[in-house]
C-alpha cells in the first residue's frame, strides 16, 4: 500500500512538473516570473557543483541542529521531571502556556535586539520554537506511562535511578520522538525565517538576496532544495524510531490499539 502511494506521489510530482514547462514555454505567463523547470533545473546544477547552495544549506542546517540540540538536552529532562512531579508541572505551567502561545517569528525581534544578526539569534529562535513540542511531548509521555508499570518497580525494589534509565525513558520514549519529528520541521522552518528577517549568510538570506535582484532560477532552485530537504529531514529519526521503537509497535498492535503518528 505506501509503495503505491509513493509512486502516485512521485507520479503527481512528474505531472506538475510537466505542467509548469509547458506553461512556461507557452508563455501563459511571463518567463520573467515563471522561468521554465528546465531553466531552473539547469541553475540548481550549476548552483549546486558551484558549492553556493550546499554552502547556504549547510549554515542553515547547522545553525537548526545547534537550536535543536539545545532544546533536546534541556527539554527532555524538565519534561520527565515535569511529567513526574505535579508540583513542578504547576510551578512552570503559568510560563510554559503564556511563550508557547507566542509565534516563534514574533521571538526573533526582540532576539535581534539583544544578540545581534549573528548564528547567536539564529540558534536562540530555533530553541525557542522546538522547545515546546520536545517538552510537551515528553511530559505527556511521562505522564501517560501505566500505574502497573511503576508499581511493579516499586515492588521490586527498584532504585530511582534505575526506574528512570529502566522503565521511565524508555515507556516515555515514544512521546520523546514524538516531540522530536514535530520539532524538527518547525526547527528548519524557523532558522530559514530567522536568516530572512536578519542574516547574511543561509538559505533563508539567499532567497531574500535572490527575490531582492529578481534571479527568480536562482530564488525558485534554492526553494526546491529547500523542499527536497525538509522532506528528508525526518527520516533518520523514523528509522531510529522503527529500531528502538519496534516493541511499541507491536505492543500496539497486540492491543489493538493504533501507533501514536506525529
Amino acid at each position: 500500500m505506501s509503495r503505491g502511494y509513493t509512486w502516485k506521489g512521485v507520479a503527481l510530482c512528474c505531472a506538475v512538473g510537466v505542467a509548469w514547462e509547458v506553461v512556461a514555454q507557452l508563455h501563459l505567463v511571463s518567463p520573467r516570473l515563471l522561468p521554465p523547470l528546465s531553466t531552473i533545473l539547469v541553475e540548481l546544477g550549476r548552483l549546486t557543483v558551484s558549492g553556493v547552495l550546499p554552502m547556504a544549506l549547510g549554515v542553515t542546517l547547522w545553525r537548526m541542529g545547534m537550536g535543536l540540540l539545545i532544546a533536546t538536552a534541556l527539554m527532555i529532562p524538565l519534561g520527565i521531571l515535569a511529567g513526574r512531579s505535579p508540583l513542578v508541572w504547576r510551578t512552570i505551567a503559568p510560563t510554559v502556556e503564556s511563550l508557547r502561545s507566542l509565534p516563534p517569528v514574533l521571538v526573533i525581534l526582540p532576539a535581534m535586539l539583544v544578540l545581534g544578526i549573528g548564528s547567536s539569534m539564529k540558534i536562540f529562535a530555533v530553541f525557542f520554537a522546538s522547545s515546546f513540542p520536545i517538552f510537551l511531548n515528553t511530559m505527556d509521555g511521562v505522564k501517560s506511562i501505566p500505574p502497573l508499570y511503576l508499581d511493579t518497580a516499586r515492588t521490586l525494589r527498584t532504585g530511582r535511578l534505575s526506574l528512570l534509565f529502566e522503565v521511565v525513558i524508555p515507556a516515555a520514549a515514544p512521546g520523546m520522538l514524538s516531540g522530536l519529528r514535530t520539532a524538527i520541521p518547525i526547527a528548519f522552518i524557523i532558522a530559514i525565517v530567522s536568516e530572512i528577517i536578519g542574516g547574511t549568510s543561509g538559505i533563508g538570506h539567499f532567497l531574500m538576496r535572490s527575490q531582492r535582484t529578481f534571479a527568480v532560477p536562482q530564488m525558485d532552485a534554492a526553494i526546491i532544495v529547500t523542499a527536497i530537504t525538509g522532506g528528508v529531514l525526518n527520516l533518520p529519526l523514523k528509522a531510529v524510531e522503527s529500531i528502538c521503537l519496534g516493541w511499541y509497535s507491536r505492543w500496539k498492535r497486540a492491543t489493538n490499539t493504533s501507533c501514536i503518528e506525529p
